[in-house]
């Protein structure tokens, strides 16, 4: 086990929460990181209740995508979500920025690419985004998940726990064969401006041998220094926008796909070189424990 480094910040136990949606709509534009390709999402104000979902019109007819665990099609470079010929791709920096700024219902339309764009290679742009749009909160009140047994998922050394707690919270630890990324750790309380402003900079991250392998199967061609934190054999080939950044991305990537499940979590996770694959997985076995009291408050 890692010694963790705990991080003291106050506890969320997500009280007094209700569903959120954006005052006014905007467009954001930018390139996908594997496609490389051009993008326009167009945010509007959902309904209560509606969620969150991408829609793209065709003619007169409009094609519509719920972003939730059971239309993920995907987890081999990035979240993919999808349903009758319709999906987005690289969704979870997107998601992440939703759920730390507590939005529950958004309705996002897509032009172009079927990938959320790269930005900076972080959530922040999308943040800075979504907060200049403004919220309208329902008087809907949001129920958390409380995790009432232990809950896990495992691949070989990699994990993923979720323990009872009154709080959320977050140990995160990662360990690979590189000089800069052994035995990192964090133990964080989940507080959103905190997760907004550190997590949320923190950008994808890859290694040279494994950037060049994309290139040669075509992907990978809207990433560069700027959106790319690139690990070499023992630096790196651009410098980390802070300490621990790879280690940060990843509760990012955690939280982000950890959005999909709907409903914020009352548990301490623990996780050790969890992916998305992984926190997929991870994320519909908290959903099959769901007791019908907790199911009714999914609303």
């Amino acid at each position: 086990m890692f010694a963790l480094k705990k991080q003291k910040l106050n506890g969320s136990s997500f009280n007094n929460l209700f569903r959120k949606t954006v005052q006014n709509s905007g467009t954001l534009k930018g390139k996908g990181l594997h496609s490389g390709e051009p993008i326009s999402l167009t945010v509007h104000p959902a309904k209560n209740g509606e969620g969150i979902y991408f829609f793209k019109k065709k003619g007169f007819d409009t094609a519509r995508l719920e972003v939730k665990l059971e239309n993920v099609i995907d987890t081999s470079l990035a979240v993919t979500v999808g349903a009758h010929k319709f999906y987005m791709q690289t969704i979870e920096h997107l998601m992440f920025a939703i759920f730390v700024l507590g939005i529950t219902d958004l309705a996002i339309e897509v032009n172009g690419s079927s990938e959320i764009p790269i930005m900076d290679g972080s959530a922040l742009p999308f943040i800075d985004f979504l907060e200049n749009l403004e919220f309208h909160e329902f008087d809907t009140k949001i129920e958390p998940i409380e995790i009432k047994e232990p809950v896990m998922v495992t691949d070989g050394n990699r994990y993923l726990t979720a323990m009872p707690s009154e709080h959320f919270q977050i140990s995160y630890s990662i360990d690979y064969q590189h000089p800069l990324l052994k035995n990192q750790s964090v133990e964080l309380n989940y507080n959103s401006n905190y997760f907004k402003k550190n997590i949320g900079k923190a950008r994808t991250f890859g290694f040279l041998k494994e950037v060049e392998i994309l290139k040669q199967n075509g992907l990978g061609k809207g990433g560069n220094i700027e959106n790319v934190l690139i690990f070499t054999h023992d630096s790196t080939l651009n410098k980390p926008r802070f300490e621990k950044e790879a280690l940060y991305h990843k509760i990012l990537d955690l939280i982000g796909d950890l959005a999909l499940i709907g409903r914020p979590l009352r548990a301490h996770v623990i996780a050790s070189r969890a992916g998305h694959a992984l926190d997929v997985a991870f994320g519909k076995k908290v959903l099959q424990t769901i007791s019908p009291e907790q199911s009714l408050l999914n609303v």
